[in-house]
């Protein structure tokens, strides 16, 4: 039996080569797009999941609220960690690491590089995370002070082929010896906590900080197996009024209560693992995380692919079922059971989708190395021989194998051999209702398809090219400064400035995009606390930057008090309620002096420090003559010898320090290269989805074409034109993508609404975008339809018409 289905499934087939042709394709891609898709699913769901203690380990995040600014961070203090496992019995064990956010040269031998990550991380690190160690023990290898465990891939750069263990590395501008006593497996791609390099935390001169108002590094907990995290975070509050109270208390002369009942809070929370690259979207994340969102969003994509693939097939054997009526016929004549065509019939949509499927197999084997560069993702394809992608690809198959010739199977099995042996139906096969919903229902999900990827493009454009409030563009940030003394910093700064390339130059400790260091600020004689961002410049910051004064004045040489001076921005001066800022004096809450007057000299205007999906917030800037950065504006033209001035300026007063620098512009458009990348695969994905449903009106248009070659053939001979026969085919297809036009308008302005929420700076919905997408999706079908109309028009009439 099976036998003979295969035999006539493959007869069919080759008997129908254009519309067989069709349907493989439109599967092929179908299926192709849905395994990338699933295979990017799969992979952002599995970050973190090789811990073998994954499902215990919580981290600690702040949670606090002050003059109505509202706290959501991954910085704890360092006494937060062994306080819990000391006082709460749900704790097992606990680890800490510091970030140090600033990049450190490494040096081995004649080699010297920056390294981005090189973290402080607690002796039992090896006890919560699973990392895995090549060489060295996990329980000793971070106890000793000056110590450090490595990546082989990093040892590589340093080491070559020779082992790293137990060699000598010099660290940070102190040229500090660390003797590596750890080489660990390559990170794994799928982990919220990549780094360089892992100091111990006994080398950093804080890790015994008892000030628990001083949040600087991240805070890790294991739980005993069955503890409750709420039951914990619940403990979390007794733990504030017992350690946070006095210093609150202390620091800001109020009591812990007082400071709730002025509006405020401060407490921790405790974030699953599992859950932090997904679901969180804190301040000071060690990286960007993904967003779950998306995860949704891409497998709805695939979703609605596959049943655009599957709608292309039904469509086709319902269109072409007047063809197979009289086959139905005979065959129910010479005693077929229903049951037996209908798997006849299931049996030809499976083989097509078996063979789709293997093309598919193959391309996505091909484009999975393209499709990692445009995702930015290491998706392996060993995962195509893991047991569960197999039986997942043998069940998508079946599912889609079943789902597209189920319709046509029951459809063309129910037919009356006595009615369709009479010609009865066959003015009822060509009723096209259920096929134009269909026709409707595809371009209704094309054309929001592409208002979604036309607005997600703009607000990208809109992130990119937006006025900031200063000018981002040719501006060079030299790093790596620290290890110059203050001397040699102003030496090298002039140096630059005297070329005729360099407008201007910048000493500081930081540079926006990343600032990331805040506390609290009073203003003189009031009790109401204002959390401000801060950050280290120097006279020439604003100059520089371009960033525009407003009130009072710069920074000036003029001014030896200008150490006790701060410049604000607007919205610092908003949330202080001043008037006139200028000579107001602020307590600060901060730094090793513990509460200082600071005397507010200038306002200048906002600028967008941080990502634009946040809106202003306060920022202070203090002065300093020494910093690890230096931002130099160029005039833009001739960069590479710009950059080769500024490297031989740098050799020749920093001998022996490698010279690092990046742009600004680009540290900005770094904020958003996730969401970059993301619209790049929306936008492959939405073109995939298109081109699926493109091929679906292909093959109906080739088969209404065949249904009215006579009709055609008459109204030739009667004199109408081929723009009219054009016109005459085309018409009905245009009336179903304006109805399914329609009804995508409102759906894809919720789901582009939604998103933009998540941006305080975005672009505004207007119907332009609307206009072209509709115009778009009538092009897109006309071409479509276009090249079977030209055919069937130009065709010559006679001979459609001489067997009549």
């Amino acid at each position: 039996m099976i036998k003979d289905y295969l035999k006539i499934t493959f007869r069919t087939l080759a008997n129908q080569k254009f519309y067989t042709g069709l349907n493989i394709v439109g599967l092929s891609i179908g299926i192709a797009s849905c395994l990338l898709i699933l295979l990017y699913v799969h992979h952002e769901l599995s970050y973190d999941t090789f811990h073998e203690k994954a499902e215990r380990v919580y981290r600690v995040g702040l949670n606090g609220k002050i003059a109505e600014q509202e706290i959501f961070t991954t910085s704890s203090c360092p006494p937060l960690a062994f306080t819990a496992v000391e006082e709460f019995p749900e704790v097992e064990n606990a680890t800490r690491i510091f970030p140090y956010w600033a990049q450190q040269i490494i040096r081995y031998g004649e080699t010297a590089i920056f390294e981005e990550k090189v973290y402080f991380a607690d002796s039992s690190f090896f006890d919560v995370f699973g990392f895995k160690l090549l060489e060295g023990n996990p329980a000793t290898a971070l106890v000793e002070p000056n110590t450090v465990v490595i990546p082989e891939d990093v040892a590589q750069k340093y080491f070559g082929e020779e082992s790293a263990f137990g060699k000598t590395i010099l660290i940070g501008a102190e040229k500090v010896p660390h003797k590596v006593t750890g080489v660990l497996d390559k990170l794994p791609p799928n982990t919220h906590l990549h780094f360089d390099m892992l100091r111990s935390m006994v080398s950093w001169p804080n890790h015994k900080d008892q000030v628990w108002l001083n949040n600087n590094l991240v805070t890790y907990l294991l739980l005993h197996e069955g503890a409750s995290p709420a039951s914990l975070e619940e403990k979390f509050v007794s733990m504030v009024i017992k350690y946070v109270g006095p210093e609150v208390q202390q620091f800001m002369g109020i009591s812990l209560e007082t400071f709730a009942q002025q509006g405020n809070k401060y407490g921790f929370f405790l974030q699953p693992l599992l859950d932090i690259h997904l679901h969180s979207d804190l301040k000071d994340e060690l990286e960007p995380n993904g967003d779950i969102t998306y995860v949704y969003i891409f497998g709805a994509i695939a979703f609605f692919i596959i049943l655009l693939a599957c709608i292309n097939f039904m469509n086709l054997a319902t269109a072409r079922s007047a063809n197979r009526a009289k086959e139905v016929g005979v065959r129910k004549t010479l005693g077929s059971l229903r049951s037996t065509l209908v798997w006849q019939f299931i049996t030809e949509s499976v083989v097509l989708s078996l063979i789709a499927t293997l093309l598919a197999l193959g391309a996505t084997a091909l484009l999975l190395s393209p499709f990692n560069d445009i995702s930015g993702k290491e998706i392996s394809a060993a995962l195509f021989g893991k047991p569960w992608f197999i039986m997942a690809l043998s069940g998508l198959m079946l599912t889609v194998g079943v789902i597209a010739g189920s319709y046509p199977a029951f459809y063309l099995s129910s037919f009356r051999p006595v009615e369709v042996l009479k010609g009865r139906l066959k003015a009822g096969m060509k009723s096209s209702g259920i096929r134009n919903v269909l026709v409707v229902f595809q371009f209704f999900i094309s054309i929001t398809l592409i208002i979604c990827t036309i607005l997600v493009y703009e607000q990208l454009e809109y992130t990119r090219t937006k006025n900031l409030g200063f000018e981002k563009e040719n501006v060079v940030v030299i790093e790596g400064m620290w290890p110059l003394s203050r001397g040699q910093q102003n030496t090298l700064k002039q140096a630059l400035i005297d070329q005729s390339q360099v407008i201007n130059a910048s000493i500081s400790n930081n540079v926006p995009p990343g600032v990331n260091n805040t506390t609290v600020f009073r203003k003189k004689g009031t009790e109401d606390d204002i959390l401000i961002s801060t950050y280290n410049v120097d006279y020439d910051h604003l100059a520089t930057m371009k960033i525009e004064l407003l009130d009072g004045r710069n920074f000036s040489r003029d001014f030896p008090t200008d150490t006790t001076a701060i410049l604000l921005n607007q919205a610092a001066v908003k949330a202080f309620g001043l008037t006139q800022a200028v000579n107001e004096t602020l307590e600060f809450f901060g730094g090793d002096n513990g509460r200082q007057d600071f005397k507010i000299v200038g306002v200048f205007k906002d600028f967008n420090y941080e990502t634009l999906k946040n809106e202003i917030s306060p920022l202070a800037l203090f002065l300093t003559r020494q910093g690890g950065l230096m931002s130099v504006r160029v005039r833009g033209e001739n960069m590479p010898a710009t950059l080769a001035m500024m490297e031989e300026a740098w050799k020749k007063h920093t001998p022996g320090e490698p010279f690092q620098y990046h742009f600004l512009d680009e540290s900005y458009d770094a904020l958003f290269r996730a969401e970059q990348r993301l619209g790049k695969v929306f936008s492959i994905f939405t073109g995939l989805a298109i081109l699926v449903a493109c091929l679906g009106l292909l093959g109906l248009a080739a088969f209404m074409a065949e249904q009215r070659t006579k009709e055609i053939g008459i109204r030739k001979v009667l004199g109408a034109s081929i723009p009219g026969v054009i016109l005459l085919l085309s018409k009905d297809f245009t009336k179903l993508v304006i109805f399914a036009f329609v009804l995508a308008i409102p759906v894809a302005y919720i789901i582009v609404d939604k998103w933009l929420e998540g941006f305080a700076f975005h672009i505004e919905i207007g119907p332009g975008t609307f206009v072209v997408a509709g115009i778009m999706a009538l092009l897109i079908a006309w071409l479509t339809v276009s090249w079977q109309s030209i055919k069937a028009a130009a065709a010559n009439p006679v001979r459609s018409l001489r067997s009549e």
